[in-house]
């Protein structure tokens, strides 16, 4: 893979799932934000949360569910600020301020609205994979014995969470205004969050875009601290985790024209399938889905070519 590839999680501030054991397997070099409530076995260097973040999420406690709109919010405040200043400037006849481009961040308190709805998205999704763990171990307990008929245990129907376009948006932004330095050319977005692959889809409906083509391939995994560190002893330098890059470098290559994508899939999973099991520890206890979606490159925010850990909770819809 070429040596500018860089990888970039998404969303700014990341909750800690189990399943992300297997990350440093195969994103060693994964840049990170605030690790949120990480264990600290794993080897990522995040940031500290800023002060900015430190009331978590009180001011916003006003809003209805469904109604937590920042954006529009500021924008009604700085909107009333800005016409009894434009009219100041009309008594003075002085003319008025073009508009700053860019997202409201020159205002501290859009800054600091910001960062907790970031705070509270994080507190929701550790939430949230409690309930998927709960859920999963009752499964397991509830699943029929190979004698027993499978008839009365059938669940109900998986609940959709909804999204906030407008929460999209601003959660977008500031993950853009403070991972700025990494995202260059060659950089990818790697989807880490519950809501993550939502944000993206809806920004490239509001810009116009529709379904991008992706790919999928399903790779081993682990849960525990003890497999990761036997998947890591077993993975030299310049082992299976180099053949892995070269060849996920080739699909991301080929999702910039879109001209390829499905051929160079091909190869990559032809390798997990025959060649990967060989070279991992064992037999794998479990696996995980990674998914690559195709770029946008006409659409300007979201339209990047995205890396997306598959399958993280409930289906979600733009609200």
């Amino acid at each position: 893979m070429p040596a500018n590839w860089q990888f970039v999680a998404f969303p700014l501030v990341l909750p800690w799932r189990r399943e992300f054991w297997s990350l440093p397997l195969f994103f060693p070099d994964l840049q990170v934000g605030v690790l949120w409530q990480w264990p600290p076995g794993v080897p990522y260097q995040g940031r500290p949360l800023p002060p900015d973040a430190a009331a978590g999420g009180k001011e916003l406690r006003h809003y209805a569910p469904g109604e937590l709109k920042q954006w529009q919010a500021y924008e009604e405040y700085t909107s009333s600020r800005e016409e009894l200043e434009d009219i100041v400037r009309a008594l003075r006849g002085e003319p008025a301020e073009p508009q700053v481009p860019g997202g409201p961040w020159q205002d501290k308190d859009a800054w600091s609205l910001a960062w907790q709805l970031e705070v509270m998205e994080a507190d929701q999704e550790v939430h949230l994979s409690r309930v998927d763990q709960e859920q999963e171990m009752l499964a397991q307990v509830l699943t029929p014995e190979t004698w027993e008929e499978p008839g009365g245990l059938g669940g109900t129907p998986e609940e959709m969470e909804v999204l906030d376009p407008e929460t999209a948006r601003l959660r977008y932004l500031l993950w853009r205004r403070e991972m700025g330095a990494l995202l260059v050319p060659g950089s990818v977005p790697l989807l880490l969050g519950r809501t993550s692959q939502t944000i993206f889809t809806s920004l490239r409906r509001e810009a116009g875009g529709g379904a991008a083509p992706r790919v999928r391939f399903r790779l081993p995994g682990c849960r525990t601290e003890d497999e990761y560190q036997a998947a890591q002893q077993a993975a030299p330098t310049g082992g299976w985790q180099g053949e892995f890059h070269q060849r996920l470098g080739a699909c991301l290559l080929a999702a910039e024209p879109r001209e390829d994508l499905e051929s160079s899939a091909r190869e990559l999973k032809r390798w997990i399938a025959a060649e990967l099991p060989r070279l991992w520890p064992g037999f794998p206890s479990w696996t995980w889905d990674l998914e690559i979606w195709a770029g946008e490159p006409e659409i300007k925010e979201g339209g990047e070519t995205l890396l997306v850990w598959g399958g993280l909770g409930k289906a979600v819809v733009p609200g």
